[in-house]
């Protein structure tokens, strides 16, 4: 589940901070919302028009339909008609049709059946001569009124067709808005889910996090006023923690010896897991000779000779798988309350045979003294934590890329013997980035701690600025005279 999570696709906004997220919530629905707005204003302003198109084609049916039947009925019983009053109101007719005729709604296809002025003076014109000359003007009397009614049909058929375009573009809009109605339903769930997939888990896992910080741990409901003030109290107590004054370094020999007891156990886990590799391999290869050797006296088939090779190789196994354990236990071994001496020349072997290898394939050279004979009297467990500890200095500093050149890392201990000082002993580091002032691991004591552990065995370790840099003198007491 764990690796199906971490290959699922990241959206860009899951990065995203909260306020910025937030704001773009807001603004995404505040958009849509407007766009509603905007086609309902739309929407009320056309059906507006749409009335008013109508009710101007209403308006004009019904003046021309008074008009036909005014005019049919006088036609037919011979009433004279009053031309006055018809120019006038054939004059108001024409203007209602100028008004269809140049509104925007009504299509050029419609505006075809609106009789035009010439079919309206046609009319009166028409009329005059009807009644200038009845007796005569019979069938032109007919004819007119079958005009007349043809352009109510006309006007009928205009009104008709009116009404449902108006009606298909009030629907098309209507289906706009409907839509985007339907788009800010889907936004909106889409955002909602978003932020609760996003937040709401992330919310409930800070408020299972801090539920042990809160006043009521059995609790399970955890509100937002809730999380703030467990939140606010995690913070009030870090910065009371960091305002607190520092716990002193262990300057008295009894602190110093529990600090020191610490530190071993920790490098002990961490030169263990160094070696853990070398040791799996050196108890294989003392498994591997040793049944070797009782094949080859179950079979009888092995000489004296092959069998003392074995022998041989076996042995130089299983002597350094224990060199290897030695030098494991030796951070960790018991301290007599006498200070007993250690053998130089032994530490820097154990020092080689746990840092060669490791330092080997970081490409750092490391150089041991080969001649240095002396006995430190210094305790053995702490001058072998101090020593690894310096080792493990140069090697991050070079491994941090300060060494100069930077194709050339090197670390180098030097034993010098003290001019005048038969009982005393200078060990000199040096490395080729030039510096010892470096960040370790909280498994590893800073140099100051080494320097104060130092000094309760009668040693010193110090700083020098020289021409290649900084170099580290660890000044030892000896067993015995060194000249």
């Amino acid at each position: 589940m764990t690796s199906r999570r971490q290959g699922a696709r990241r959206w860009p906004w899951t990065d995203w901070p909260l306020n910025r997220l937030f704001a773009a919530i807001t603004v995404s629905v505040l958009l849509f919302l407007s766009a509603v707005l905007v086609l309902g204003v739309r929407q009320y302003l056309l059906y507006h028009q749409c009335r008013q198109a109508v009710a101007a084609g209403d308006r004009l049916l019904f003046q021309f339909t008074a008009i036909k039947d005014h005019l049919d009925g006088s036609l037919i019983v011979g009433e004279e008609v009053n031309l006055h009053a018809l120019d006038a109101e054939l004059q108001s007719l024409e203007k209602e049709v100028g008004a269809l005729a140049a509104n925007i709604l009504v299509p050029e296809g419609l505006k075809r059946m609106l009789p035009s002025r010439v079919d309206l003076v046609g009319l009166e014109v028409r009329l005059r001569a009807v009644q200038e000359n009845r007796p005569q003007k019979i069938r032109e009397a007919a004819e007119l009124v079958r005009s007349l009614g043809g352009i109510n049909v006309g006007l009928q058929q205009f009104r008709f067709s009116l009404s449902d375009h108006t009606q298909i573009i009030l629907l098309g809009l209507h289906k706009i808005i409907a839509g985007a109605l339907g788009l800010i339903v889907v936004v909106s769930c889409s955002l909602l889910f978003v932020l609760n997939r996003r937040l709401a888990g992330p919310i409930l896992a800070l408020c299972r996090l801090t539920a042990a910080a809160g006043p009521d741990e059995e609790d399970s409901s955890c509100s937002l006023h809730t999380l703030t003030d467990r939140i606010r109290q995690l913070l009030d107590r870090e910065r009371e923690r960091e305002q607190s004054p520092a716990p002193a370094a262990p300057t008295t020999p009894d602190q110093l010896r529990l600090a020191a007891l610490r530190y071993r156990y920790g490098v002990t886990g961490w030169i263990g897991t160094e070696l853990a590799s070398e040791l799996t391999n050196r108890i294989n290869g003392v498994i591997n000779y040793t049944q070797a050797l009782i094949d080859l006296n179950e079979q009888g088939k092995g000489d004296r000779q092959q069998m003392a090779r074995v022998c041989e190789l076996l042995a130089s196994e299983e002597k350094k798988t224990a060199e290897l354990v030695g030098a494991l236990q030796r951070i960790c071994q018991w301290q007599p309350a006498r200070t007993s001496s250690v053998s130089l020349r032994t530490l820097f072997h154990l020092l080689g045979l746990i840092f060669e290898k490791s330092l080997r394939a970081e490409s750092i050279l490391l150089t041991l003294p080969a001649d240095c004979d002396a006995e430190a009297a210094v305790a053995a467990g702490d001058l072998w934590l101090v020593a690894l500890t310096l080792v493990e200095q140069g090697r991050r500093i070079l491994l941090d890329g300060m060494a100069d050149p930077p194709g050339e890392k090197r670390l180098h201990i030097e034993c010098r013997k003290q001019p005048g000082e038969r009982f005393r002993l200078t060990l000199l580091f040096t490395n080729s980035a030039g510096l010892w002032e470096a960040p370790l691991d909280p498994v590893w004591p800073s140099l100051s701690f080494c320097t104060h552990l130092l000094q309760v065995h009668d040693a010193s370790l110090t700083l020098e600025a020289s021409d290649g840099g900084t170099l580290l003198l660890l000044e030892l007491p000896c067993r015995g005279s060194v000249a």
